[in-house]
């Protein structure tokens, strides 16, 4: 007969055992959930709550971050502070809209200088620069809260050529080049439709196709937002050198883009009904529909209008000798501040934003990520009306070329008046050559009066 003290005894074992395989069990489905295949969904998902067999961690500080940005109010919920908070809920996020506020009156009206921010590359961080607010996160990084590697590795070349090989911010999204097409005149020409991978002698040779008249309208075989083309240019040339402050277009890098672009329009007819503006060009491309082709901003499909156009997009073409190398992504940072008072935690909401489950929401909602994740950039545009059965992944085809280095304190608009010389060629009122010596004395002129006026 057993005794009743060792039956006790493994009674209380099996109940030790099964508690043990019950937690197990709680813990590879936690395991499960979190792992990369469950983070399709578009909604931030909320930190875990520790089980009762766990102790609880102490409660975190709480940290409070300004961001400062040219988002609308009304995104800054969905686009940043919900993603944030759900991953760190002691984290408060202030936003202030660079519409309403700029810096210097922010810290004036509001006593406030911000923690982070978010906006276009360029223009953002000559704005930190001005009120020496930039900061280098290289030993942040290096600390292991963001990794590098997930990234495209021209988009974390930019930001270092934006910061002097420092690294003042980080790419969160982009708006690269593509080519639009409009499937009803290729039709008309009896014409193949443009695909990607072409070369610009081959994307001339198709505009050549599909320029003339038919049924008594005359159609032009393309068009281009050419300022965004120069700005953005495949061989990474800067228009002012960002060491000596000086304009840096008459070189023959320059000579041949001005001479490849122009000879578009020199196409006979492709100049017929021209606008004095590329961005008019791009509107008589949806409105009129007599354009059958438009290099521009991956973004310009959103513009009222496009909806009632039957188009669809391909990657920019490239030069054959440049290795597949298309233009500069023209990526948004996100920059950290000198003056936040966590920079750490500033980084991990910066992180957080560049998480997988992140930049996969952002994606559906067509929005470029800079990461090199396959099913991140196949995701692009999944949840845009427009973009569904068009070939979206066009953004993606080409390797993007690094932003040249950028003059720390110079904020002239350099590309628009380099595009203003660029028209000149195609209105034939000056040579290439003629063109690029002006835009040089021209640009210099604008330097040395921003100079003169500079406090």
């Amino acid at each position: 007969m057993v005794h009743k003290s060792r039956i006790v005894a493994a009674l209380a074992a099996t109940l030790l055992l099964l508690t043990a395989a019950l937690s197990a069990c709680s813990r590879n489905e936690a395991a499960t959930s979190s792992s990369p295949a469950a983070t399709e969904s578009a909604s931030p998902s909320a930190t875990p709550t520790p089980s009762p067999s766990e102790s609880p961690s102490p409660e975190p500080e709480p940290v409070e971050l300004s961001v400062f940005g040219s988002i609308p109010e009304e995104a800054f919920d969905p686009q940043i502070n919900n993603w944030v908070t759900a991953k760190y809920p002691h984290f408060k996020l202030t936003y202030y809209c660079s519409c309403i506020l700029n810096i210097p009156d922010l810290k004036a009206q509001k006593n406030v200088t911000p923690d982070i921010h978010y906006g276009a590359a360029e223009g953002d961080l000559r704005v930190l620069l001005a009120d020496n607010l930039q900061t280098d996160l290289t030993p942040l990084v290096d600390s292991g809260i963001v990794d590098l590697s997930r990234f495209d590795p021209f988009s974390i070349e930019t930001a270092r050529n934006y910061s002097g090989g420092k690294l003042y911010g980080l790419p969160e999204s982009s708006n690269p080049m593509v080519l639009f097409y409009n499937k009803d005149v290729f039709d008309k020409f009896n014409a193949p439709y443009p695909t990607d991978g072409m070369t610009w002698d081959q994307l001339y040779e198709l505009a050549r196709q599909v320029t003339g008249t038919k049924d008594g309208v005359h159609y032009r075989g393309i068009s281009m937002f050419y300022r965004f083309a120069l700005l953005s240019n495949e061989f990474s040339l800067p228009i002012i050198d960002a060491e000596t402050g000086k304009a840096a277009v008459q070189n023959e890098g320059w000579k041949r883009i001005f001479e490849n672009l122009s000879r578009f329009y020199q196409i006979p007819g492709n100049m017929e009904g021209y606008e004095r503006d590329s961005g008019l060009e791009l509107n008589k491309f949806y409105e009129q529909k007599n354009i059958a082709m438009v290099l521009s901003l991956s973004s310009s499909y959103k513009r009222p209008g496009f909806e009632q156009l039957n188009w669809d997009m391909v990657a920019a073409p490239t030069f054959e000798d440049n290795g597949g190398v298309g233009f500069q992504s023209l990526p948004t940072m996100i920059y950290i501040t000198d003056t936040a008072a966590n920079k750490e935690a500033a980084l991990q909401a910066v992180n957080e934003l560049l998480s997988d489950e992140a930049q996969l929401a952002a994606a559906k909602e067509g929005r470029p990520t800079p990461l090199l994740n396959a099913e991140i950039r196949k995701a692009f545009g999944a949840e845009v009306p427009l973009l569904q059965g068009k070939n979206a992944a066009a953004i993606y085809y080409n390797s993007f070329a690094p932003t040249p280095a950028i003059h720390p304190t110079l904020t002239l608009n350099a590309p628009s008046l380099l595009a203003y010389e660029f028209e000149k060629v195609i209105l034939g009122e000056l040579s290439v050559e003629e063109a690029l010596q002006s835009a040089e004395t021209e640009l210099n002129k604008a330097i040395e009066m921003e100079l003169a006026n500079k406090p």
